[in-house]
Protein backbone atom coordinates (compact mmCIF):
# COMPACT_ATOMS: atom_id res chain seq x y z
CA UNK A 1 0.00 0.00 0.00
CA UNK A 2 1.35 3.51 -1.18
CA UNK A 3 2.60 5.40 2.53
CA UNK A 4 0.15 7.95 3.21
CA UNK A 5 0.41 11.30 0.90
CA UNK A 6 1.60 9.16 -2.36
CA UNK A 7 -1.99 8.97 -3.72
CA UNK A 8 -2.14 6.32 -6.41
CA UNK A 9 1.51 7.31 -7.66
CA UNK A 10 3.26 3.89 -9.14
CA UNK A 11 6.39 4.80 -7.40
CA UNK A 12 4.92 5.04 -3.94
CA UNK A 13 8.75 3.38 -2.56
CA UNK A 14 10.43 6.31 -4.23
CA UNK A 15 7.70 9.15 -3.45
CA UNK A 16 10.15 11.11 -2.13
CA UNK A 17 12.43 12.01 -5.27
CA UNK A 18 10.31 14.44 -7.00
CA UNK A 19 10.55 17.15 -3.94
CA UNK A 20 14.19 16.24 -3.70
CA UNK A 21 14.52 16.29 -7.55
CA UNK A 22 12.43 19.56 -7.54
CA UNK A 23 14.77 21.01 -4.71
CA UNK A 24 17.71 20.06 -6.89
CA UNK A 25 16.35 22.03 -9.82
CA UNK A 26 15.57 25.26 -8.00
CA UNK A 27 19.40 25.28 -6.22
CA UNK A 28 21.12 24.79 -9.87
CA UNK A 29 18.33 27.73 -11.05
CA UNK A 30 19.82 30.37 -8.45
CA UNK A 31 22.94 29.50 -9.73
CA UNK A 32 23.05 30.36 -13.12
CA UNK A 33 23.57 34.02 -13.70
CA UNK A 34 21.30 36.38 -14.91
CA UNK A 35 19.96 37.02 -18.06
CA UNK A 36 20.13 40.22 -20.11
CA UNK A 37 16.96 41.78 -21.22
CA UNK A 38 15.08 44.70 -22.38
CA UNK A 39 12.66 47.06 -20.91
CA UNK A 40 10.28 49.57 -22.61
CA UNK A 41 7.74 51.95 -20.29
CA UNK A 42 6.41 55.44 -21.75
CA UNK A 43 8.22 55.10 -25.10
CA UNK A 44 11.44 54.47 -23.85
CA UNK A 45 13.18 51.23 -23.88
CA UNK A 46 16.40 50.10 -22.00
CA UNK A 47 18.67 46.73 -22.49
CA UNK A 48 20.75 45.18 -19.67
CA UNK A 49 21.18 43.50 -16.29
CA UNK A 50 17.79 44.04 -13.53
CA UNK A 51 16.27 46.59 -15.62
CA UNK A 52 13.55 48.95 -13.94
CA UNK A 53 10.98 51.50 -14.72
CA UNK A 54 9.94 54.30 -12.71
CA UNK A 55 9.11 57.73 -13.45
CA UNK A 56 8.37 57.33 -16.72
CA UNK A 57 12.37 56.52 -17.13
CA UNK A 58 13.77 52.86 -17.92
CA UNK A 59 17.05 51.75 -16.85
CA UNK A 60 19.46 48.34 -16.38
CA UNK A 61 22.66 47.86 -15.51
CA UNK A 62 25.59 47.09 -17.33
CA UNK A 63 26.38 43.86 -15.65
CA UNK A 64 24.89 40.59 -14.21
CA UNK A 65 26.29 41.39 -10.92
CA UNK A 66 25.22 45.07 -10.71
CA UNK A 67 21.30 46.60 -9.51
CA UNK A 68 19.00 49.00 -9.90
CA UNK A 69 16.72 50.62 -7.52
CA UNK A 70 14.37 53.21 -7.19
CA UNK A 71 12.63 56.33 -4.97
CA UNK A 72 9.74 58.00 -5.30
CA UNK A 73 11.93 60.61 -7.72
CA UNK A 74 15.04 58.70 -8.60
CA UNK A 75 16.17 55.68 -10.38
CA UNK A 76 19.71 54.46 -10.03
CA UNK A 77 20.90 51.65 -11.66
CA UNK A 78 24.66 50.83 -10.10
CA UNK A 79 27.18 48.18 -10.95
CA UNK A 80 30.63 46.76 -8.93
CA UNK A 81 33.82 48.33 -10.49
CA UNK A 82 35.37 45.99 -12.75
CA UNK A 83 38.26 45.35 -10.47
CA UNK A 84 35.66 43.41 -8.19
CA UNK A 85 34.07 41.61 -10.90
CA UNK A 86 37.56 40.94 -12.00
CA UNK A 87 38.80 39.30 -8.86
CA UNK A 88 35.56 37.52 -7.98
CA UNK A 89 34.52 36.49 -11.60
CA UNK A 90 30.48 34.57 -11.15
CA UNK A 91 31.15 35.12 -7.46
CA UNK A 92 30.74 39.00 -6.91
CA UNK A 93 29.00 39.68 -3.61
CA UNK A 94 25.82 41.52 -4.17
CA UNK A 95 25.18 44.79 -3.48
CA UNK A 96 21.98 47.03 -2.01
CA UNK A 97 20.93 49.79 -2.74
CA UNK A 98 19.38 52.16 0.20
CA UNK A 99 17.23 55.24 0.60
CA UNK A 100 17.03 57.85 3.13
CA UNK A 101 15.54 61.06 3.10
CA UNK A 102 14.52 60.69 -1.26
CA UNK A 103 18.11 59.70 -1.34
CA UNK A 104 19.55 56.84 -2.87
CA UNK A 105 22.95 54.69 -3.05
CA UNK A 106 23.65 51.33 -4.23
CA UNK A 107 26.87 49.89 -3.49
CA UNK A 108 28.15 47.62 -0.12
CA UNK A 109 27.88 47.88 3.31
CA UNK A 110 25.66 50.98 3.03
CA UNK A 111 25.51 53.56 5.77
CA UNK A 112 22.47 56.31 6.25
CA UNK A 113 22.73 59.50 7.95
CA UNK A 114 20.27 61.88 8.98
CA UNK A 115 19.23 62.77 5.29
CA UNK A 116 22.01 61.15 3.27
CA UNK A 117 23.20 57.79 2.96
CA UNK A 118 26.39 56.12 0.98
CA UNK A 119 28.04 53.30 0.15
CA UNK A 120 31.70 51.53 -0.29
CA UNK A 121 32.44 50.39 -3.91
CA UNK A 122 33.80 47.17 -3.20
CA UNK A 123 32.56 44.36 -0.58
CA UNK A 124 35.74 44.62 0.94
CA UNK A 125 34.92 48.07 1.93
CA UNK A 126 33.73 50.45 4.70
CA UNK A 127 31.36 52.95 5.43
CA UNK A 128 30.99 54.86 9.27
CA UNK A 129 28.63 57.59 10.58
CA UNK A 130 29.96 59.92 12.79
CA UNK A 131 28.33 63.45 14.08
CA UNK A 132 30.15 65.24 10.94
CA UNK A 133 28.35 62.45 8.01
CA UNK A 134 29.55 59.47 6.50
CA UNK A 135 32.82 58.46 5.39
CA UNK A 136 32.86 55.02 3.09
CA UNK A 137 36.73 53.75 2.18
CA UNK A 138 37.90 51.00 0.12
CA UNK A 139 41.24 49.42 -0.45
CA UNK A 140 43.22 49.87 -3.81
CA UNK A 141 43.06 47.01 -6.54
CA UNK A 142 46.78 46.16 -5.59
CA UNK A 143 45.44 45.15 -2.41
CA UNK A 144 43.38 42.15 -4.09
CA UNK A 145 45.16 38.29 -4.41
CA UNK A 146 44.98 36.42 -7.35
CA UNK A 147 42.39 34.12 -5.88
CA UNK A 148 38.94 35.09 -5.41
CA UNK A 149 38.62 35.50 -1.59
CA UNK A 150 37.84 38.56 0.54
CA UNK A 151 40.00 40.43 2.15
CA UNK A 152 40.40 41.25 6.03
CA UNK A 153 37.90 43.18 7.04
CA UNK A 154 38.89 46.82 7.35
CA UNK A 155 37.96 49.18 9.95
CA UNK A 156 37.23 52.58 10.89
CA UNK A 157 38.20 54.67 13.55
CA UNK A 158 36.79 58.39 14.80
CA UNK A 159 38.31 61.41 16.66
CA UNK A 160 36.08 64.72 17.14
CA UNK A 161 33.51 63.13 14.69
CA UNK A 162 36.54 62.98 11.86
CA UNK A 163 37.41 59.26 10.35
CA UNK A 164 39.47 57.25 9.08
CA UNK A 165 39.23 53.81 7.46
CA UNK A 166 41.58 51.16 6.90
CA UNK A 167 44.25 48.71 8.39
CA UNK A 168 46.43 49.21 11.80
CA UNK A 169 44.25 51.97 12.55
CA UNK A 170 46.24 55.02 15.13
CA UNK A 171 45.04 57.81 16.64
CA UNK A 172 47.07 60.48 18.53
CA UNK A 173 46.66 63.77 19.59
CA UNK A 174 43.49 64.54 17.35
CA UNK A 175 45.10 63.06 14.02
CA UNK A 176 44.05 59.73 12.75
CA UNK A 177 45.39 57.31 10.01
CA UNK A 178 45.25 54.24 8.40
CA UNK A 179 47.27 51.66 6.39
CA UNK A 180 45.66 51.01 2.82
CA UNK A 181 46.51 46.86 2.73
CA UNK A 182 45.67 44.67 5.40
CA UNK A 183 49.49 44.09 5.32
CA UNK A 184 50.66 48.15 5.87
CA UNK A 185 50.88 49.36 10.10
CA UNK A 186 51.17 52.69 11.27
CA UNK A 187 53.42 54.54 13.65
CA UNK A 188 53.49 57.57 15.85
CA UNK A 189 56.33 59.18 15.65
CA UNK A 190 57.77 62.60 16.69
CA UNK A 191 56.45 64.16 13.20
CA UNK A 192 53.38 62.77 13.38
CA UNK A 193 51.41 59.62 12.20
CA UNK A 194 53.33 57.44 9.15
CA UNK A 195 51.49 54.32 7.59
CA UNK A 196 53.62 52.10 5.18
CA UNK A 197 52.18 49.33 3.00
CA UNK A 198 54.07 46.15 1.46
CA UNK A 199 55.30 46.66 -2.31
CA UNK A 200 52.41 46.56 -4.39
CA UNK A 201 52.56 43.57 -7.24
CA UNK A 202 52.76 44.53 -10.99
CA UNK A 203 48.63 44.51 -12.37
CA UNK A 204 47.39 42.86 -15.63
CA UNK A 205 43.85 43.61 -16.06
CA UNK A 206 42.85 44.72 -12.44
CA UNK A 207 43.96 41.64 -10.77
CA UNK A 208 48.20 40.81 -10.06
CA UNK A 209 49.65 39.29 -12.90
CA UNK A 210 51.13 36.03 -11.04
CA UNK A 211 50.03 34.61 -7.80
CA UNK A 212 51.70 35.55 -4.19
CA UNK A 213 54.23 32.87 -3.27
CA UNK A 214 52.73 30.33 -0.64
CA UNK A 215 55.84 31.10 1.80
CA UNK A 216 57.01 34.31 0.99
CA UNK A 217 53.61 36.53 -0.51
CA UNK A 218 51.51 38.97 1.05
CA UNK A 219 50.01 37.29 4.18
CA UNK A 220 46.47 37.97 3.40
CA UNK A 221 46.96 35.84 0.27
CA UNK A 222 47.43 32.54 2.02
CA UNK A 223 43.96 31.65 2.63
CA UNK A 224 40.95 29.18 1.46
CA UNK A 225 39.38 29.87 -1.37
CA UNK A 226 35.76 30.72 -1.39
CA UNK A 227 33.73 28.27 -2.22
Amino acid sequence: MPPQGCGACKWHKTCTKPPIMLALIVHVLTLLPAAAGCITNSGKSACGYHCLAAHGEVACARTAAGICGSTEKELLCWDPPDVVRAHYGDKVPPPECRTRGGALSCGYHCEAGSSEVRCAATPDGICVTTPRGLTCWDPPAASYCTEPIALPRPRCITVDGNAACGYGCVARNGELACAATPGGSCQVLPGGIICSDPESPPMCGGQPCRPDDPTTGRPWCRTTKLN
